[in-house]
């Protein structure tokens, strides 16, 4: 039994480390991001997913120590790669992203982002087609280093509160802003 545990685990830290990739579009003061991510995702059990959002985000602080923005809508649907219409989550959030200032001859930068808000999952029974809903509270958190001002590498930690279970996803991210 601890073999199969072991087992389980080293597929799930496969899938953790998979990519989450993002498009950018600049939209005037802002820009508007379309991610896909794909990784491991722990409701009730355990089960690898993907998932796919949209976030518009905008500059609302900078000075020569820090520069602080705002990711006023992030919207994302998360599913289990084996069963997408029995199981989805749904995140609407907002929150903060902060890069540091340039280094290593102005080519990298880091950054940090928390976004808070609401979190819907939405489960289906396969042979009543009955949907359950639960809701709760959802964050999203995520550290990085932007490469230049095309790509970026990081990691992501999302996480939902829900009266039936505590759930969590760890995401590797690959970003490319066009």
């Amino acid at each position: 039994m601890k073999a199969i545990k072991f087992f389980l685990a080293a597929i799930a830290m496969t899938f953790a480390m998979s990519a989450n990739a993002e498009w950018k579009l600049d939209l005037g003061d802002g820009h508007f991001t379309v991610n896909a991510d794909f990784g491991v995702y722990d409701a009730a059990s355990s089960w690898a997913g993907f998932g796919l959002g949209a976030t518009y985000q905008t500059e609302v602080f900078t000075s020569d120590w820090v520069t602080l923005d705002w990711d006023v809508l992030h919207f994302e649907w998360n599913a289990p790669f084996d069963s997408p219409k029995y199981a989805n989550d749904l995140n609407f959030k907002t929150g903060l992203r902060a890069y540091s200032p340039s280094f290593a001859k102005g080519h990298l930068r880091a950054y940090t982002n928390l976004d808070l808000g609401y979190d819907l999952y939405l489960e289906k029974d396969g042979f009543t087609d009955k949907v359950e809903s639960y809701s709760g509270f959802g964050l999203d958190y995520g550290i990085g280093l932007q490469l230049n001002k095309k790509f970026s590498l990081g990691y992501s930690l999302i996480f939902a509160k829900f009266k039936f279970a505590n759930c969590k996803g760890h995401y590797a991210t690959i970003a490319y802003t066009f």
